[in-house]
């Protein structure tokens, strides 16, 4: 699969955030094609994972069919049992959803007392634009709001890490640019346009990303990090872990 810039830099920056983590039960929400969940399972993660869309759970069974049990792809969360994982993952899933606080609070009944949660969303309001409408996208985050959405769906020693800089701010602005006259969209409904954002991305960044290696970009993994105190990058990193009283 050739990568877009940018999930290569957040693909880093969450090896970098969960590196000490031992290996344990998680479930990740919104999985897509199951490209992160097979990153943890190659960690030696084992667990479950849901998506909205039923193709895309067709296609995260075929694409992780080589975990056998080591990995559930479930249809409904009702099959999940409560409190009985030590990871809950969501990657560019959030910023999908209207109701965010309360689907996230529901998320959090299927982990563990002290159990960690793992975040990622795009940064920044003043950033949204076409790529985010394309993708159905209802908001980009700032810190303090994502700040306020884990608090209260219970997560506390909250850490929030901010990726991508410099790269990103280009590579965004050049794919505004190149959608610009987009309209493929606009018949569908967010959740739609959410479902296929996963599965695939617009043909002519296809054909940007085409003659580009993934490994031109691999110098700036180690260069976002000198910047993940900072608020400059284009998403954010979150993790954090789930109070007694949640």
């Amino acid at each position: 699969m050739k990568k877009h810039p940018k999930l290569i830099l957040r693909e880093s920056c969450i090896a970098d955030v969960s590196a000490s983590w031992p290996p344990g039960r998680f479930v990740e929400m919104g999985a897509g094609t199951g490209y992160m969940t097979r990153l943890f399972l190659e960690r030696g993660f084992t667990g479950a994972c849901h998506d909205l869309g039923e193709d895309s759970r067709q296609m995260i069974r075929g694409n992780l069919g080589f975990a056998g049990e080591r990995i559930r792809v479930v249809d409904d969360l009702a099959e999940l049992e409560p409190a009985s994982f030590d990871y809950l993952l969501a990657f560019e899933v959030l910023e999908h959803i209207d109701n965010d606080h309360d689907v996230l609070r529901g998320w959090m009944r299927y982990l563990k007392p002290g159990g960690r949660i793992l975040v990622s969303v795009p940064a920044h309001q003043r950033k949204y634009g076409k790529s985010d409408e394309i993708v159905g996208h209802v908001r980009r985050y700032e810190k303090d709001a994502l700040r306020e959405l884990l608090e209260y769906a219970g997560v506390g020693g909250i850490r929030i890490v901010n990726y991508g800089f410099p790269v990103t701010e280009a590579t965004r602005r050049l794919s505004n640019w190149m959608i610009r006259n987009d309209r493929s969209y606009e018949d569908l409904t967010p959740q739609q346009r959410s479902i296929r954002s996963a599965q695939a991305k617009p043909k002519i960044i296809n054909r940007m990303l085409a003659p580009v290696s993934d490994q031109l970009f691999a110098p700036f993994n180690v260069m976002q990090r000198w910047f993940y105190r900072r608020d400059w990058g284009d998403g954010f990193v979150a993790c954090g872990v789930k109070r007694d009283d949640a």
